[in-house]
């Protein structure tokens, strides 16, 4: 699948009560996402809550996201890979994802923005930036959306999914 272009991701607040060295984002997460779109030319937008499964190894990410946008996705995993680096003296990371596998054709590029590495709790927030002409129900039109996105994370269990191919 083509699955490259743009999805901004904003990354913003806690962690866990680890210190940054060491820190890891690899967990469950929970979240919702709000979009703004153009759809064959006109405007709109919506929401939706979504789960999300992230492995961070080193400086790398691996990410699987469920969304249910129509019923032909419900259960069906989008992918990505990415890289994160420390900031302000490694008590701060940012960094980026590009979807590499979706439940249709599409391309996204998410841009990380800078997440503190302490705290109780690890949650980020993403923007992003979409564009398709395959959505499911409105195959052929060119579909662009601006969403962003707010998750938790709720384990820091090491979830098994498929990675993006090398």
């Amino acid at each position: 699948m083509k699955n490259t272009i743009a999805t901004c991701l904003v990354l913003a607040l806690s962690s866990l009560p680890a210190a940054a060295e060491g820190f890891s984002w690899t967990g469950t997460y929970e979240g919702h996402f709000v979009c703004d779109h153009v759809n064959g030319g006109a405007a709109g937008g919506f929401s939706r809550s979504f789960l999300a499964n992230i492995r961070h190894t080193g400086t790398s990410l691996d990410v699987e996201t469920f969304a249910v946008i129509s019923p032909e996705t419900k259960g069906k995993p989008s992918l990505y890979r990415g890289k994160v680096q420390e900031i302000a003296g490694g008590k701060v990371m940012a960094g980026y994802l590009e979807a590499c596998k979706g439940r249709f054709d599409y391309k996204e590029l998410v841009r990380i923005f800078p997440a503190t590495s302490a705290g109780q709790s690890f949650s980020f927030a993403a923007d992003t930036i979409f564009t398709t002409e395959a959505l499911p129900g409105a195959e052929g039109r060119l579909v662009v959306e601006s969403c962003k996105w707010a998750l938790k994370r709720v384990s820091a269990e090491v979830p098994e999914f498929e990675a993006c191919p090398e």
